[in-house]
């Protein structure tokens, strides 16, 4: 896509007033996506306001097959049907890959709020897929192994492969919007995801009853460059608003929630926030199948050029991708399998 506009857009009056009345814009993405040059210089500009300001919004249109996502949702729900002695035999470890229990998170990353409880949710993490003689397997890198798909459900591994496959290639399109966003040229952050590290966290969220302070994912930001969540017709996700109150996300039938994590929070100093986000118990059962896109594991974030000034001292200690995954990982998930058993035991 060329980085050249014929003309200046300003944030379009629809987004202005959805980020005045806090709420979640729904955005056709259709014209950027087919390269509209001019489409590409409209969208920055309101993705922009949109960044430095709620950090939340949907998008339509997007390419990613509705046939496949709700296949997918549909495997994901067998996926945690199977019984819980089965799912132990594949419950997260090391590498954070495999089978998260409920109550096996306690989101003390977060500055947001002091999470005490342990969350109300089943997760299964699935990283990139990766072979035996990927260099990073064979040096047993962190969090770089091989994922744990369960042999019970044959058909589960093709059909969250190609939604992995999906959802990377409209993360890779929707990459010049955030270099324009940003006031660089469109190519600008092509090869920092020329090797795009992802993980997709297929979780399920029981109708519970939780104690007092205690969530089905409690109030976190996302660790990711960008988070993309497929919509199903459960609402149950609320985001922090500028004002510090608390809206839902409502379900828009093919739409994709999208925002900014931690790491493109800390790449842009602070410019594009990572916004507070939490699950509350939902009505019915409700699945998720959130994919975090991430740059290469050596992409360092050293405020981009267009985000400090001469002079000025970053907001952030300068950390690679990797390193910071490995941080924000390890300050969530219990890994201890004494733990996990004793909680799996109580679900």
């Amino acid at each position: 896509m060329s980085s050249v506009a014929t003309s200046a857009p300003r944030v379009s009056g629809y987004v202005a007033s959805c980020l005045a009345d806090e709420r979640i814009p729904v955005i056709d993405v259709g014209p950027y996506l087919s390269g509209d040059v001019d489409a590409l210089e409209r969208w920055a500009v309101d993705l922009r306001a949109i960044q430095e300001s709620l950090g939340f919004y949907c998008i339509v249109n997007h390419g990613v097959d509705q046939v496949l996502v709700d296949r997918s949702f549909e495997r994901v729900a067998e996926l945690f049907d199977l019984p819980l002695e089965t799912k132990m035999r594949y419950r997260v470890d090391y590498h954070h890959i495999g089978y998260i229990p409920t109550k096996a998170t306690v989101l003390r990353w977060s500055t947001i709020a002091d999470n005490r409880k342990k969350d109300l949710n089943e997760a299964w993490a699935f990283m990139r897929e990766r072979t035996p003689d990927d260099p990073r397997v064979k040096a047993n890198i962190r969090h770089r192994g091989l994922n744990k798909w369960p042999a019970e459900l044959p058909q589960f591994r093709p059909t969250i492969i190609a939604y992995q496959e999906a959802m990377a290639v409209l993360a890779r399109r929707m990459l010049p919007g955030y270099a324009r966003a940003l006031e660089l040229p469109g190519d600008w952050l092509a090869d920092k995801f020329s090797q795009p590290e992802y993980y997709n966290r297929c979780a399920y969220y029981p109708p519970a009853q939780a104690e007092e302070g205690q969530f089905s994912l409690a109030p976190h930001s996302d660790h990711s460059s960008v988070t993309y969540l497929p919509m199903m017709d459960v609402p149950g996700l609320q985001v922090m608003a500028p004002s510090k109150r608390w809206i839902e996300a409502e379900p828009v039938r093919g739409a994709m929630v999208v925002n900014t994590g931690e790491f493109l929070n800390r790449w842009t100093n602070g410019r594009f926030i990572a916004t507070p986000h939490r699950v509350v118990p939902p009505r019915a059962r409700r699945y998720a199948l959130t994919f975090f896109y991430n740059a290469n594991d050596e992409t360092m974030a050293t405020p981009m050029p267009t985000c400090i000034r001469p002079g000025e001292t970053p907001r952030y200690e300068p950390m690679s991708f990797h390193d910071f995954f490995v941080k924000y990982m390890d300050g969530n998930y219990i890994y201890r399998t004494a733990e996990m058993n004793e909680d799996a035991a109580t679900c």
